[in-house]
């Protein structure tokens, strides 16, 4: 009888073990389903400025122009803003009479025609020319 009662004794121990894992395991499992019903944090979507400043290097021949940063090329579209550009460039010494350092603002959209550079750049605004004037260089060499 001792030992029937030996046995019983070890059965309880072991189910309570049973039910002790089986607790740990659901409150585990629980746990990890909470941190799937988070609320998500929403945030506005911004859009990009598509109005931007580029500096690179204004090429232009005859009429047509690029614009070449380190990064990028894109074909100049050659509206009134680019003529005014090309235009101011002449009170500018130039080492090379087609390339001249510059920082536009501008627009950057893909371009229509399927020639040329996939994109075209919109100049709206001249911000700086980086290359010296003509009279700058002049005073130097007296």
């Amino acid at each position: 009888m001792k030992d029937l009662l030996d046995n019983i004794k070890i059965e309880e121990l072991l189910m309570k073990k049973l039910i002790l894992i089986l607790v740990i395991l659901t409150l585990g499992v629980a746990c990890e389903n909470e941190q799937d019903l988070k609320p998500e944090i929403q945030t506005e979507a911004t859009e990009k400025d598509s109005i931007q400043n580029y500096r690179g290097n204004f090429i232009y021949i005859g009429s047509d122009a690029v614009l070449k940063g380190e990064n990028f090329v894109y074909e100049v579209k050659m509206d009134s803003m680019a003529n005014l550009l090309k235009e101011s460039l002449k009170g500018y010494q130039l080492d090379d009479k087609n390339i001249v350092p510059i920082e536009v603002k501008g627009k950057v959209i893909d371009n229509r025609l399927r020639k040329g550079y996939s994109k075209v750049i919109e100049i709206r605004e001249i911000v700086e020319i980086l290359a010296r004037k003509q009279s700058e260089n002049i005073e130097k060499k007296k």
